[in-house]
């Protein structure tokens, strides 16, 4: 298994307010040169409504693979390439009211499948902000049974479940304590829509409600997605 940093930016201000494809660009160049990165996914609103209607979608969304938490925690601690990355003029000029971010386990159900080339994508992005009643319980089940119908989905490409674990940093960022996260890939917004609109959306309800007792809801959020490569370069410092 391997670690992911999530970063979410929000912009409370104008929900509708979106990065500029150059500033985006710019952004991707200094995630490339992350040290020890594995892989990065950048998300932006994909601008399509689903049934679930869980309001605006963030500014943006990172997410960093790592293959240890030892390599995701030396990033982010004082004097580390992504807390520097947090201090730069190209972070800063996202201005976002609100960042939060989070280190989780990546549970890989179906690891991300793509032609050479392929790097533009369309992911379902979901996270549960409250808890379980018995977390070991609600675990438990979910993992033996809720990726396995995600699966089923029409042209998925991509199926990620991410749950908690206790890490370090020294970011300005507001720390997430998302119970879990789930991530389900498609090759374009047509193509999730339609996924969700397909038979196996019925079992994934009737599934919901077996679920041990939580509390909180979950959050979805259709995102465009690019996937990022890590440069050869690997020690850059953020201007």
């Amino acid at each position: 298994m391997t670690f992911s940093y999530f970063i979410t930016a929000l912009d409370e201000r104008n929900p509708d307010a979106q990065v500029s494809a150059a500033h985006q660009q710019r952004l991707v160049e200094k995630i490339q040169a992350t040290p020890e990165l594995l892989k990065a996914e950048v998300y932006t609103p994909a601008g399509i409504a689903t049934y679930h209607d869980d309001g605006p979608a963030p500014l943006l969304a990172l997410r960093l693979e790592f293959a240890c938490i030892e390599a995701l925690e030396a990033q982010v601690a004082e004097g580390g390439y992504l807390w520097r990355l947090a201090r730069s003029d190209d972070w800063l000029a996202l201005q976002a009211t609100e960042v939060t971010h989070q280190a989780m386990l990546t549970r890989t159900f179906l690891p991300l499948t793509k032609a050479d080339g392929d790097t533009s994508f369309c992911s379902y992005l979901v996270h549960y902000p409250g808890a379980a009643q018995d977390f070991n319980a609600w675990l438990a089940y979910y993992v033996a049974h809720h990726p396995q119908i995600m699966l089923d989905y029409p042209n998925v490409r991509q199926v990620n479940v991410f749950t908690r674990v206790d890490w370090c940093d020294s970011m300005p960022w507001t720390r997430a304590d998302y119970m879990q996260r789930n991530m389900l890939t498609f090759p374009s917004s047509q193509a999730l829509s339609e996924a969700l609109t397909s038979p196996v959306r019925a079992r994934m309800r009737e599934d919901n409600a077996r679920f041990p007792a939580f509390s909180g809801g979950a959050r979805h959020y259709p995102m465009s997605t690019t996937v990022v490569a890590p440069s050869q370069i690997t020690n850059a410092v953020p201007a």
